[in-house]
């Protein structure tokens, strides 16, 4: 693993090196933005399915880096279901509570040293301290195996799981995006890439085309075909999703699936023709009772 590492590191090094010397050779400049292909912006971003294709390889975490993490986040809840598991979801809690993206960016720099600080905990903890200084092996009424696991304490009979490949992940992509919002700042990085500023609350949904710049799709090309099809079909594949989800298992937590999925389909796509602020608002309460879910699922676990 060391060794891997170690190459992978040269790699890295080795194409950092070679960029830079093509550019000094060729008088260029260092593009503002970590990119793959060059002359790729926005403005390319509608011109058809292949300029679609490498705009988003050079731009997918700085236009969806924030979902990849929290999604990151999710998967180490779900594959550790323990204390710190706990402890990320109410960070996870705390932070989509914030809702709106702005203020999400002024509390990501906390988050990700949260995330760095149970790293370095969870560490100390898999080295451990000597047997004699275990007081939940040593009282006299000792813990039991299945809470000193569920607590991730050090433990002479069953080691902790050193393992902290998902948490790395988490902290990787919580570093980068800590990155893409001090970035989405910069003005030169908004004219290649483009602004992630949110849309108005206050808006109404018949007016959207006076905000946005592209000319209507109409099946003119296999991207608009693709945009017809995220557009007007990815709202019911999401109740799809809110529906296996609610009938995979049956259990009290369920049933808060089915009602969310049964009152969007009683509406059908009228929902999306009211108000953002409304539109919002419901999204909102169902992420955030799917982050309790996984809370509560945690702690009963």
């Amino acid at each position: 693993n060391h060794l891997m590492v170690l190459g992978l590191l040269a790699f890295k090094v080795t194409i950092h090196r070679h960029q830079l010397y093509f550019r000094l050779h060729n008088d260029l400049k260092t593009p503002p933005f970590s990119i793959i292909f060059q002359g790729i912006t926005r403005q390319h971003l509608d011109h058809g399915i292949l300029p679609c294709i490498k705009y988003f390889i050079n731009f997918c975490f700085y236009k969806f880096g924030l979902e990849i993490s929290l999604i990151v986040a999710v998967n180490v809840i779900g594959q550790r279901m323990d204390f710190y598991a706990l402890l990320h979801s109410c960070a996870l809690l705390a932070v989509l509570s914030r809702r709106r993206r702005k203020a999400i960016g002024e509390v990501w720099p906390k988050y990700c040293c949260f995330t760095a600080g149970l790293m370095v905990l969870q560490y100390l903890l898999c080295i451990g301290i000597p047997p004699a200084l275990y007081p939940w092996r040593t009282a006299v009424q000792p813990l039991t195996s299945n809470v000193i696991k569920w607590f991730y304490l050090p433990d002479f009979a069953m080691k902790p799981n050193p393992s902290f490949i998902f948490d790395h992940l988490l902290l990787l992509c919580s570093s980068l995006q800590w990155q893409v919002f001090e970035e989405e700042n910069r003005a030169a990085v908004r004219l290649l890439a483009g602004d992630n500023v949110e849309i108005s609350r206050s808006l109404d949904p018949c007016s959207f085309n006076q905000f946005i710049p592209v000319n209507n799709f109409l099946h003119c090309c296999y991207l608009d075909m693709v945009k017809v099809f995220v557009f007007s079909y990815f709202f019911w594949l999401v109740l799809c999703l809110i529906f296996i989800t609610g009938t995979t298992r049956i259990n009290i937590f369920c049933l808060g699936y089915l009602v969310a999925c049964f009152y969007f389909m009683l509406f059908g796509g009228s929902v999306l023709m009211q108000p953002v602020r409304y539109i919002l608002r419901l999204w909102d309460w169902l992420i955030g009772y799917t982050c309790f879910v996984i809370a509560m699922k945690n702690l009963l676990s």
